[in-house]
């Protein structure tokens, strides 16, 4: 009967815990010191579990020894729960220690006990009075909490009604602190300079871009704090901005012949038979080439010749810059006319072709991986502006009006600074003919560098263009996806998407056609080569063609 007392709740403990974890003094003693001594021979010691099956034991200080020697024995050992009047139970617990080990915490030592078989009414005993502990303990921890909830909501009350203020100026605080800390790491990433190629100075915007955003979130939290209202306002007039640049993604896509395909490709391709080759994968004529030259070549007549005879638009990314020396020219040397004799015979046989010519001259100024961008020529936005405009000059002077002058910038600004600015190095409206940006998606070919999509890429510099400069048609100047970190076909397929409905002032689109940073190539898999053939044969990207 004694046993059966302790099923019922002792059954879901069991369920729940597999052990009671209650503190109990209980007698102990070896049998054989038990019979020859009788009580004298009882220590005082603390349980730490309980079940039915044996119980795990503090022992008192001092003792530690005599209890791991007699471990070692096997001895059997007498144990005795207090009952509630204190009296000599009927029959006692047996059993053998079976484990020993200190305490992390205190540095106790501690034994576990196993029952012998028998003595089920001390049993009962045991597991009631542990019952009896842990139901006591159970109730008092709910009193505890109980209390502890209705102080909390108490001190929250209080706390809401007089801290409110005192709160949201904390908070202001510390989102002020972690602003300089995120300002003081951007600066260690934008210090002028050149890198060694433009892949570093990508992976390098990428970390500064990051931090850029963690600090944008800063001040819009703080501006939140500080009024509410201001979050409304900067959201009317970002709609504002959106709307006027010509944004509204609730548009219907766009239709007819908007946008002429362009593909650039590197030093050393031969672009007849790359682009003859392109055109069979794609189903379709390509009207625009852009080559890339320095400013240790001569002007590229068979080229222009060729574009001529192919019907293509020719664009030369003329690049002021010796890749044997790529130091060796100055901005500053181009303003002083220490150039002028070899500008002077490029634009001499512009004129004599005749036939329209695009030239990009100094692609990608506000990056820091060429010799004649801003950061490699004294963080002075100005003189590239002087070098560009004298260069056109040169080619005014000498009649060379088919030439179109393309002012392009590179979608990431690197490093993000004041100097660096593009409209700081803008010639004038009277200098460009159209405004190009160039910009790509890296996937995780760089260290740094995450899959981004179109938008990702283009829709911050495409906007700042549109309102800037109204009246200038826009371009994207160079463009790709990388084949890892995401999937390539559905980033062409969400371009063309994007183009249709977000960028309608994009005149021009080039895809620059080689594996250099990552594999930029459009039938770089059959999944890529079928989605630029769906997407590049459709009529709105057929402007150009005869």
């Amino acid at each position: 009967m004694a046993q059966a007392q302790t099923d019922n709740f002792f059954s879901q403990e069991q369920r729940r815990f597999k052990r009671l974890e209650v503190s109990l003094p209980i007698w102990m003693a070896t049998e054989a010191d038990w019979n020859a001594r009788g009580r004298a021979a009882w220590t005082l010691g603390y349980t730490r579990d309980l079940s039915i099956g044996g119980t795990k034991i503090i022992v008192p200080q001092g003792e530690d020894g005599k209890w791991r020697e007699i471990a070692n024995r096997d001895e059997t050992i007498v144990l005795r729960f207090e009952n509630d009047s204190g009296a000599e139970p009927d029959e006692y617990l047996t059993g053998h220690i079976r484990r020993t080990d200190y305490e992390e915490e205190t540095g106790h030592l501690w034994i576990g006990v196993q029952y012998n078989p028998g003595a089920q009414a001390a049993r009962a005993q045991a597991m009631n009075l542990g019952l009896r502990m842990a139901r006591a303990r159970r109730k008092w921890q709910n009193l505890f909490f109980a209390s502890a909830i209705v102080i909390l909501l108490a001190f929250l009350f209080i706390w809401k009604l007089r801290g409110d203020v005192r709160a949201r100026e904390t908070r202001i605080f510390v989102l002020q602190n972690r602003i300089r800390q995120e300002r003081q790491l951007l600066s260690n990433l934008v210090k002028p300079g050149i890198t060694a190629t433009r892949a570093q100075g990508i992976d390098a915007a990428f970390q500064s871009r990051a931090i850029q955003n963690r600090i944008a979130q800063l001040q819009r939290n703080m501006a939140r704090l500080s009024s509410p209202g201001n979050e409304n306002a900067g959201s009317a007039e970002r709609e504002r901005n959106r709307l006027a640049a010509g944004m509204d993604i609730t548009s219907a896509p766009a239709t007819g012949s908007q946008v002429m395909l362009g593909v650039a490709l590197p030093y050393g391709y031969a672009w007849p038979q790359v682009t003859s080759d392109l055109e069979e994968l794609l189903g379709r004529r390509i009207p625009m080439v852009v080559i890339f030259r320095d400013f240790s070549s001569a002007f590229p007549v068979a080229d222009c010749r060729e574009a001529r005879l192919r019907a293509k638009t020719l664009q030369i990314t003329w690049e002021p810059w010796k890749n044997s020396d790529p130091n060796s020219v100055k901005l500053k040397n181009i303003v002083a006319g220490k150039y002028d004799k070899y500008i002077d015979s490029w634009a001499q046989n512009a004129k004599s072709f005749g036939n329209e010519l695009w030239i990009r001259w100094g692609h990608e100024f506000n990056g820091n991986w060429y010799a004649w961008s801003i950061s490699a020529n004294g963080r002075n936005p100005k003189l590239y502006a002087a070098a560009f405009r004298h260069v056109h000059d040169r080619f005014t002077r000498v009649g060379a009006f088919n030439v179109k002058w393309v002012w392009c910038f590179n979608a990431e600004t690197v490093p993000q600074t004041s100097w660096n600015d593009p409209v700081r190095a803008y010639p004038g409206d009277n200098y460009v003919d159209m405004i190009s940006i160039d910009g790509y998606n890296f996937g995780n070919s760089l260290t740094h560098s995450r899959w981004q999509s179109f938008d990702e890429v283009f829709a911050g510099p495409y906007r700042f263009a549109s309102l800037k400069w109204r009246n200038k048609p826009l371009m994207v100047g160079e463009t790709g996806c990388a084949t890892t970190g995401g999937d390539k076909a559905e980033w062409i397929r969400q371009m063309d998407r994007s183009m249709r409905r977000r960028y309608p002032k994009f005149q021009s689109v080039v895809w620059f056609e080689a594996q250099k940073e990552a594999d930029w190539r459009m039938a770089s898999s059959p999944s890529s080569r079928l989605a630029c053939r769906g997407v590049w044969s459709q009529n709105y990207y057929r402007r150009g063609e005869p």
